[in-house]
């Protein structure tokens, strides 16, 4: 599913700093009374706004960029980046509401109960990438209790081990500091995105590259 355009909004008089492309993301602050916690303390929080790697305006340089275009499993190049040193925290695992940019590359409405599993993923030490996958719990279907059973095992060994699910096109953002792990947040870090199907399950896989990754060389 690709989601383009890009508009970056002016809090202070109420509009966009430059014209909004016809074909855009939906990027707008949260209406009043209904924004996170996190949004509140930021009143300019944006949500992310994908674009395709090969549509993106502005994005960043080698070897990140590198990284996000790669189609092969994460999992894998990790590991091998930090010396077979690789392994996954889990961090949550459970059903919560839909974010906006998730609803709209689901085909659910904005809220909708999902579910969602976050981790770390840890190579050559440290956490190098937080990930966030999100399922639409009507599209789980004979996956359910696999997925549920996960624990701190890769998602890859599940998506790229299934010839019969398929991926769609990488799509690359800035993410919001407010939606990382405390101890991890930043401003300015850059994530991608795929949605995976077997026809019935539908999974919406992000991955945000965190400070200090990749190294050079990488």
């Amino acid at each position: 599913m690709q989601v383009q355009g890009q508009a970056y909004w002016n809090a202070a008089s109420g509009h966009a700093d430059h014209p909004v492309p016809a074909r855009r993301s939906a990027v707008s602050c949260y209406p009043a009374g209904h924004c996170p916690n996190a949004c509140r303390r930021d009143p300019v929080a944006m949500l992310p706004d994908w674009f395709t790697t090969d549509s993106h305006p502005a994005p960043p340089p080698a070897p990140l960029f590198n990284w996000l275009c790669a189609e092969g499993s994460l999992t894998q190049r990790l590991t091998e980046a930090g010396n077979q040193d690789f392994h996954v925290q889990l961090l949550e695992k459970c059903q919560q509401p839909a974010r906006q940019d998730e609803a709209l590359a689901l085909g659910v409405t904005p809220g909708e109960a999902v579910w969602a599993r976050e981790v770390l993923l840890h190579t050559d030490g440290a956490a190098r990438v937080f990930a966030r996958t999100v399922a639409p719990l009507s599209a789980l279907g004979s996956a359910a209790m696999e997925l549920n059973n996960l624990g701190t095992t890769s998602l890859g060994h599940l998506l790229f081990r299934n010839p019969q699910i398929s991926r769609g096109p990488i799509e690359i953002s800035q993410y919001p500091a407010h939606w990382l792990p405390a101890e991890y947040k930043a401003n300015g870090l850059w994530a991608r995105r795929s949605h995976f199907s077997d026809g019935q399950l539908q999974l919406l896989v992000c991955e945000v590259f965190l400070q200090g990754w990749p190294c050079a060389g990488t």
